[in-house]
């Protein structure tokens, strides 16, 4: 009998050992997030009776139909890269566009330590204020005029002043929680947005500094030096822009309070001519209505002037917006009024009404 009961305690102690719990698993290497979002809308704008491409094309557009991938390696290296079906290709001042397929995002990140890190690809910069609110964020369905500019079916096709995304190298420091400084310093090409390379042997320098307040507030201010090249050969031309930005948005209970100023100052060194200056620049309020889903309505002004060396080209935005969020199935939709209001010599009658809805997941 003793034999056996020692023969049973000894083959039950590498049993007991095998029924303990395992150690946590370690942290995995490498983890990714894929990441998706559609934006909705409904354009109906006014028909202006001596105008022919203007307010003739009311009906569904896709504003955004991004889809992408978040990555990242032992929390050393970050990498984004997404595109979107939904790039609006037309000519000026025409009303057929056509919807191209287009790189939104493609860059990587390397932590140097804490919030400091290198970033290195297709990205944008914080020159453009409104880089730093997500467009599954924005309160109103388009951007700022200053940021967006003016479709042409919308009014005069004007570009917005901010450069874009670009391809580059940047040194960022990334304020996480407020309270706290951080800083961008930039180099990237000086081309447009959908260049493949530089249009010089200059690149475009940017410097930008943000401090961050509570519930994703923040300040921002930055300046850009761009030495670009327009035109096509033999008639390339060099000019150079000195822009500057400040923009602000600030969350105070349930009030949001967004601001933005943008100014550029081109010169013309190969024909000589007069320098020219473009500005815009926007306000914004919009209060949270008490209920049970998130409403909130508020009003935006916003102003553009592309060019001072044309006198009649100044446009400005008056509207009225709302925003419904529907939280359980990953939602929102929107509606603004639009009333546009140009200089006299350049007048239309171009206000609008929008509609949208959005998908996030």
């Amino acid at each position: 009998m003793l034999r056996f009961i020692v023969c049973c305690v000894l083959v039950s102690v590498p049993l007991i050992a095998f029924a303990q719990p395992a150690p946590p698993d370690e942290k995995p290497k490498f983890v990714w997030e894929p990441f998706a979002y559609l934006r909705l809308q409904y354009i109906a704008v006014q028909n202006d009776p001596n105008v022919a491409f203007v307010g003739r094309d009311d009906g569904f557009e896709l504003q955004n139909a991004r889809i992408g991938a978040r990555a990242s390696l032992q929390d050393r290296v970050r990498v984004v890269v997404a595109i979107d079906g939904a790039v609006d290709e037309r000519a000026q001042n025409t009303p057929q566009g056509k919807l191209r397929v287009g790189l939104r995002d493609a860059y990587a990140d390397g932590v140097i330590g804490g919030d400091l890190f290198v970033r290195g690809g297709y990205f944008q910069t914080w020159v453009d204020p409104q880089a730093l609110v997500a467009d599954t964020t924005r309160e109103f369905i388009d951007k700022p005029l200053e940021s967006r500019g003016m479709r042409s079916t919308e009014g005069w096709y004007t570009p917005g002043l901010p450069p874009g995304r670009s391809l580059g190298a940047a040194l960022r420091l990334e304020p996480l929680l407020e309270n706290q400084l951080g800083f961008e310093l930039a180099i990237q090409n000086g081309a447009d947005e959908f260049s493949s390379n530089n249009d010089n042997d200059n690149p475009a320098l940017s410097v930008a500094g943000i401090f961050r307040l509570v519930d994703d507030g923040f300040i921002v201010a930055a300046a850009r030096y761009n030495p670009r090249t327009v035109g096509e050969l033999p008639f390339r031309q060099d000019e150079t822009d000195l822009q500057g930005s400040l923009g602000a948005q600030v969350q105070a209970g349930p009030v949001s309070i967004g601001v933005g100023a943008i100014v550029v100052r081109t010169t013309f060194e190969s024909t000589n001519g007069p320098a020219q200056i473009a500005y815009g620049g926007h306000a914004q309020l919009l209060v949270q209505i008490p209920a049970s889903l998130p409403i909130a309505v508020g009003y935006r002004f916003a102003i553009l002037d592309p060019s001072s060396l044309i006198v009649t080209d100044r446009v400005m935005e008056h509207t009225l917006g709302a925003v419904m969020g529907l939280p359980a199935l990953h939602m929102r939709v929107q509606l603004q009024l639009v009333h546009v209001m140009e200089q006299p010599a350049r007048e239309l009658s171009n206000s609008r009404i929008q509609a949208a809805a959005e998908v996030s997941l």
